[in-house]
């Protein structure tokens, strides 16, 4: 097929709408821009990280336990990031919880043990992949001639060298 939508997207005449979807793709699964750009390795390599880092987050955490909204709207916010796992976790915890609002008087003490580390991971994950979207939204991102050439031997700029 000579006029498939990917071959479109690669092939420099691309509007503003592909830029878009290639960004709302990334977002939604970390990597997918970087796979339909033809980054293949890349998007395997980073959407692996990056969905690696969030679940293992979770895990440490203590289960399907993801921030909502409700409780803690910036950590919400941040590891959104990560875009559908973030929905799918959210989803798997259901409602949070909410155990004396307002006071101080109970602390609750059963919470898990790496709740901080669980929490950092995912919130890292959903931040670094706002930079990958951002990335693809590039225009730089999008031209091949600009792309460096994996054949030859990488030339240090100096003569003779």
């Amino acid at each position: 097929m000579k006029n498939s939508f990917f071959e479109k997207l690669l092939s420099g005449n691309n509007s503003l709408y592909d830029r878009l979807l290639a960004g709302v793709l990334s977002w939604l699964v970390p990597g997918a821009g970087y796979f339909l750009l033809g980054y293949y390795w890349r998007a395997v390599i980073l959407g692996t990280l990056l969905l690696g880092t969030f679940w293992a987050g979770e895990c440490l955490i203590g289960g399907f336990m993801a921030v909502t909204y409700e409780v803690h709207p910036v950590f919400f916010c941040l590891q959104a990031g990560n875009g559908l796992s973030t929905f799918i976790a959210n989803g798997l915890w259901g409602t949070p919880v909410v155990i004396n609002p307002g006071g101080t008087d109970n602390i609750q003490t059963d919470l898990p043990p790496y709740l901080n580390l669980g929490l950092l991971f995912c919130v890292v994950s959903g931040m670094l992949n706002i930079l990958l979207v951002l990335h693809v939204l590039d225009v730089r991102t999008w031209n091949r001639e600009e792309r460096p050439s994996p054949e030859g031997p990488a030339t240090t700029g100096k003569p003779g060298g």
